[in-house]
């Protein structure tokens, strides 16, 4: 079960001193060395990468505009190199560089943020025509100093070009695609999946592509909007660059929903399609300017639908599935069984959620502790069945080929309770679409208005245990392996944590075998409260 929380844990939101990570520009582009207190293993040698907001406010020629959503927040991207010392311990470098400078100043001077955002609140006086041109304006400019993509972040990714230290690419819950340099973290360029494929020229994909552990080859998918909604589901090789398209979903299989991740198994992926449904197909998407508000109200009696995409053999849709209404932001991992047959059963690893609420928690006044409405859901009593679940998938073809006419149940296995379970979830990247044990993850406490506690989940048990510190704030868990040890848990997990009496933050080292600290380095400054990161060994 989880550890017992001490007993001078803060007992209301108001007593955790959070908010600095919620506002900080603070750029430092020439590397510094951070003080180490205790001992960070030199098998954690490398980089970690960290992208989300920096800031969200900024003062105006006209007085103050600050960004009503933290998925809107201006995008930030942080790098912790990892040096190995001959001692057999790290050194860590920092540093940092805001995204999108051109924007920043854009707004000071206008005192509005235009384009398609996730979840700005918009002036309901404006007119038609405003709409329209301030929705497609900023991406037309293709500056990637004015386009603000910064939800999750990988290196090396195929398609893309590489210089000597490789590519650094961007993702966001458009078809947008943003390049960085490596080296310096400067904004590079931004594309749209279309530069991949001609037939990608949807609005929406995933924030998290997923990469074949072998090949890295990478997989996503396209949704273009409209009265009759497609997905492309679609794969580019990593060893020709190149970009097929797996599957096509239409007509009464295509319903628009805002799905921010999904499955990769060996043999397939899986798109599941959970009822976050677009109004209208996505018209409202134009007219409300941003996707939080062109969502239809949830509807509990939905259906999700989950489709089973042949990767190999050209065979598209090969199976699917129904289960309860659900949300989810994150899927945590996928793998193949041998069920009855010679068929195949998939397993999946989500971290569900029983309607849309958790959306709207992520407005910057209910988690900002000095906001007016701070900490209204944090302090709400848990309803519905929110947590950690595992889904089966059974009667698969093990060769992705049959009509998948057949609309078959997806079992759920099991679902921890929300005290037990965690968002922003990940794992040991080795077992990444193989059978795993363990997921690290961020939980909430709810004595805070925003994340307060890491956590390591055992599906086993289905228990978790927690590592927390009174007014300390983590971030989203990195597992690096131990390379000289074979089991699953042999590693270390690496957070970016804000201390909120001082309002400075540290990278927290913890051992995942025994979730005790190892070591941290200190930043003379706050990080800003980030969504996601990777790690790339040297």
């Amino acid at each position: 079960m989880t550890t017992d929380l001490p007993k001078s844990h803060p007992t209301h939101y108001k007593d955790w001193p959070n908010d600095a990570g919620f506002n900080t520009d603070v750029e430092h582009r020439t590397p510094i060395a951070l003080e180490i207190t205790g001992s960070i293993p030199a098998y954690a040698a490398g980089t970690l990468f960290r992208t989300g907001p920096g800031s969200h406010k900024l003062t105006t020629e006209d007085g103050e505009f600050a960004c009503s959503h933290w998925f809107d927040g201006f995008a930030h991207l942080y790098r912790f190199e990892l040096v190995p010392t001959p001692e057999g311990t790290c050194t860590v470098v920092y540093d940092s560089r805001r995204q999108v400078d051109a924007l920043i100043e854009r707004v000071r001077k206008t005192g509005r943020l235009d384009g398609v955002t996730f979840g700005q609140k918009r002036d309901p006086c404006d007119t038609l025509f405003k709409k329209i041109k301030t929705t497609f304006e900023p991406v037309r400019a293709r500056d990637p100093e004015l386009v603000n993509v910064g939800v999750s972040i990988s290196a090396n990714v195929a398609g893309f070009p590489s210089g000597p230290k490789g590519n650094l690419v961007t993702f966001t819950d458009a078809t947008l695609l943003k390049t960085h340099d490596p080296e310096t973290l400067a904004p590079l360029g931004v594309v749209d999946q279309s530069v991949l494929h001609p037939s990608l020229t949807g609005e929406i994909s995933s924030a998290h592509p997923e990469f074949d552990p072998t090949t890295g080859d990478v997989f996503n998918y396209n949704l273009k909007l409209g009265p009759k909604p497609v997905y492309r589901v679609f794969c580019t090789s990593a060893a020709t660059g190149k970009t097929s398209i797996l599957a096509k979903l239409s007509g009464k299989d295509a319903k628009a929903a805002y799905l921010h991740s999904f499955f990769l198994t060996e043999n397939f992926l899986v798109l599941c399609i959970w009822p976050a449904y677009f109004a209208s197909g996505g018209s409202w998407v134009l007219w409300r300017r941003n996707i939080l508000d062109a969502l239809s109200d949830f509807d509990p009696s939905a259906v999700t639908k989950w489709y089973v995409i042949d990767r190999h053999h050209g065979n598209g849709v090969v199976a699917k599935f129904e289960s309860s209404a659900m949300f989810a932001f994150h899927t945590v991992n996928a793998y193949e069984t041998v069920g009855k047959d010679g068929r195949v059963d998939i397993v999946c690893d989500i971290q569900q959620h029983h309607n849309l609420d958790i959306l709207k928690k992520f407005y910057y006044d209910s988690m900002v502790s000095n906001a007016p409405g701070a900490g209204k859901r944090a302090l709400e009593p848990v309803v519905g069945e929110d947590g950690m679940a595992r889904y089966k998938l059974s009667g698969i073809p093990a060769t992705g080929s049959g009509a998948a006419e057949e609309v078959l149940k997806a079992e759920r296995v099991f679902i921890m309770t929300p005290s037990e379970s965690g968002e922003l979830p990940t794992i040991n990247p080795a077992y990444h679409t193989k059978p795993h044990r363990y997921i690290y993850g961020v939980g909430d406490r709810r004595q805070s208005s925003f994340h307060d506690t890491l956590l390591k989940m055992d599906t086993e048990t289905q228990t978790s245990v927690a590592w927390n510190k009174p007014g300390h704030t983590p971030g989203e868990p990195i597992f690096v392996a131990d390379p000289a040890k074979t089991g699953e848990d042999d590693g270390v997990v690496l957070s970016v944590v804000l201390d909120g009496a001082s309002g400075r933050s540290y990278l927290l080292v913890l051992d995942a075998k025994n979730w005790v600290e190892v070591g941290r380095a200190e930043v003379p400054v706050a990080v800003g409260f980030g969504f996601h990161g990777a790690h790339v060994r040297l």
